[in-house]
């Protein structure tokens, strides 16, 4: 199994071996963990998890590859992409992907980062991780949508977005694209029993399980949960294994 969204940096120790335990490994995001007052923040929060939750992992025996991106909270007023494309670009391994990046409340400001990294993305050809917000959910995805659209990306990167936390109202919304869908089990967001519905009517093509876990309400192990789930319900292990293993493994092109 893969959980293909998490925050370690919020996580405790124990965790990390409680993760061990159960996936071939996890993916963990920058996302929004203090004030970004300036570029020097973000590049703290980059440099904290490439090395300090690297080293976690390493210590527990799980294998952790990193997404680095601009969190639509995190934008700082000195905004530099051009740090962001030397952390993306520094060939480190463990680097897979750009986010999570999105829109949280789409101001003018975050539809721009947002516009620059779905293109940063297209040109390193990496997979890029879109965050959806809990408040007007279905307002924002189509504005995500829109603003993808209007960028005329091509058919190769548009295979590699994911948009993430989707639910039984967005998941229409995204399915007739190319764009892969982010299952987010977490007790404010998905119940296990909701990814089941999910894929039960519309089968395990471009879904990924995730946790979300992070500083807020969160279940470090809500992807083997709806993994068992799914076999209580009778999901084909072919589509079991699409959705919490090799959806992930093949859009970020993992070892």
């Amino acid at each position: 199994m893969i959980d293909s969204h998490i925050h370690s940096d919020t996580r405790p120790y124990e965790d990390f071996e409680k993760m061990a335990l159960c996936f071939d490994c996890v993916i963990t995001l920058a996302h929004d963990p203090l004030e970004p007052y300036s570029m020097d923040v973000l590049r703290s929060h980059f440099d904290k998890i490439i090395y300090n939750e690297i080293e976690k992992a390493n210590k527990n025996g799980l294998k952790l590859f990193i997404c680095l991106g601009i969190h639509p909270r995190m934008i700082p007023p000195d905004v530099n992409y051009n740090i962001l494309i030397e952390y993306l670009k520094n060939n480190n391994k463990n680097i897979v992907g750009i986010g999570e990046i999105g829109l949280e409340k789409c101001t003018k400001e975050e539809i721009e980062v947002f516009e620059k990294q779905l293109l940063i993305a297209e040109e390193l050809d990496l997979p890029a991780v879109v965050h959806t917000p809990r408040r007007n959910k279905e307002e924002t995805t189509k504005t995500i949508l829109e603003v993808i659209d209007s960028l005329g990306l091509n058919k190769d990167i548009m295979k590699k977005i994911i948009i993430e936390h989707c639910t039984k109202k967005t998941v229409p919304m995204i399915y007739d694209t190319d764009m892969n869908m982010g299952l987010t089990v977490q007790p404010s967001k998905l119940t296990p029993m909701d990814a089941v519905e999910i894929v039960e009517e519309y089968g395990g093509e471009r879904f990924l399980l995730n946790s979300d876990s992070s500083s807020a309400p969160s279940d470090i192990l809500g992807v083997p949960k709806t993994v068992l789930k799914m076999k209580i319900n009778n999901i084909d292990d072919k589509i079991i294994k699409m959705v919490s293993h090799d959806n992930a493994k093949n859009i970020f092109r993992l070892p």
